[in-house]
């Protein structure tokens, strides 16, 4: 099979933080119409009424989850802007799914990333850098790994752009490898980020 053309790394990161800002904006716009609106009627006198509280609370809780997660996106991306300036991008044949589960940190996927070395094709977590909770349409077809199986990298899924951080699913049967593993790649994990276990 032959690999679709290669990701260029700085338009890939512009674009996807430029996707978080929007939706970001977009939520502000939503929850803070959610929050004003029952204000507005109330000192206009159109529509008084105890169920316009409900539009508030709803506005106040997700301003909340906004605050709570749009710092884990944004650190997400950064993550997967480091591994990306730090390693090459390689392709692979494709990815499956093999299982899904929802978490507060987002949907984490355990995925399968094919490789064509013997034995080199571990089960790993993967999560949206965008904190979207849908599976990447086409990563069946191939993607761009960039990163060291044992400590983890990032998947570009190319034709949605998606960014999938991954990680060995049993980080600690990886542990012998990583720790065989030559003081350049420990450095460069080190450098990035992915030496140190994170949920």
């Amino acid at each position: 099979m032959n690999p679709p053309n290669a990701v260029e790394v700085n338009r890939l990161l512009k674009r996807n933080y430029s996707i978080l800002i929007r939706g970001f904006l977009l939520r502000l716009v939503i929850f803070g119409a959610l929050c004003a609106t029952p204000v507005v009627l109330a000192k206009t006198g159109t529509w008084d009424s105890p169920v316009l509280a409900v539009l508030s609370v709803a506005g106040i809780l997700g301003f909340v989850l906004m605050a709570y997660r749009f710092p884990f996106a944004l650190l997400s991306l950064r993550r997967c802007g480091m591994v990306l300036k730090e390693y090459p991008l390689e392709f692979r044949s494709g990815m499956t799914k093999k299982s899904e589960s929802r978490t507060k940190y987002g949907t984490v996927f355990t995925v399968r990333v094919k490789a064509d070395e013997r034995g080199g094709s571990p089960l790993m977590r993967a999560v949206d850098a965008l904190e979207r909770h849908r599976w990447p349409e086409g990563a069946e077809g191939g993607v761009w790994f960039a990163g060291d199986l044992p400590f983890g990298g990032v998947v570009v899924v190319p034709h949605s752009e998606t960014l999938l951080v991954v990680r060995p699913q049993d980080w600690d049967k990886f542990a012998p490898e990583r720790e065989q593993a030559d003081a350049d790649r420990v450095e460069k994990a080190k450098r990035t980020g992915l030496a140190q276990r994170v949920r």
